[in-house]
């Protein structure tokens, strides 16, 4: 998906000749920390709350800043991951769009991107939730997928990242199937190591009593 399908405008830009506390009252009022700044169909800049509150001058119009360095944004054509990449680094509430360099097309807000990455990942729909370790080394997603397809499950959605010790990979995956023993049963022979496993009506706390459980029940 690329960032121009990703455009929602829930934001509206603010204009280089308005104050700096309209700008403040804005981002109250929309729920974010950044505003683009645009004058005619340009994009000028983005403008932060910090910035404003550095400058302290409330009545200053915001033309009066500096917007070099301050440009951050996407082009029409960039890809979903990169967008989610650029909001993350940078710490972003939302990013705006561009065509040719300067050419102003909407915004993302965070907040948006959120709800459209838990729909594209399948994680808004209804099925349990399995945690594996393992050493990044040994990670097929292949092999993963041939386990959960061989005991009549599909993977609805995936992440990976990284635990506190970099060589250490952790796999989150929802899958469509509740009995998951047959799952579990085949994770534990292959070695894979099942650190986390949440369902939609059990608490969270109460995983390793239950992992516990049905492994040893499947041991019998």
């Amino acid at each position: 998906m690329k960032a121009v399908n990703l455009i929602n405008n829930d934001v509206p830009p603010i204009r280089p000749y308005e104050t700096m506390d309209k700008a403040l009252f804005w981002m109250d009022e929309f729920k974010v920390k950044h505003l683009p700044v645009v004058e005619g169909s340009q994009y000028l800049g983005l403008l932060s709350d910090e910035m404003v509150l550095d400058h302290n001058k409330p009545k200053d119009l915001i033309n009066v800043l500096n917007f070099i360095g301050k440009k951050q944004c996407v082009t029409e054509k960039t890809h979903l991951y990169k967008v989610m990449h650029l909001l993350s680094k940078h710490k972003l509430t939302l990013i705006p769009v561009v065509k040719d360099e300067t050419e102003f097309l909407g915004a993302i807000s965070s907040i948006y991107l959120m709800g459209v990455l838990s729909k594209q990942s399948g994680f808004s729909e209804k099925g349990p939730i399995i945690v594996l370790q393992l050493n990044s080394i040994d990670f097929q997603l292949s092999q993963i997928a041939q386990i959960i397809e061989g005991n009549n499950a599909k993977i609805l959605g995936f992440y990976t990242e990284f635990s506190n010790d970099e060589n250490q990979l952790n796999v989150t995956l929802k899958i469509n199937q509740t009995k998951l023993g047959g799952i579990l049963q085949t994770f534990s022979r292959y070695d894979y190591n099942v650190i986390g496993l949440y369902t939609d009506e059990e608490d969270e706390n109460d995983f390793q009593e239950r992992y516990d459980h049905l492994m040893n029940y499947l041991k019998l």
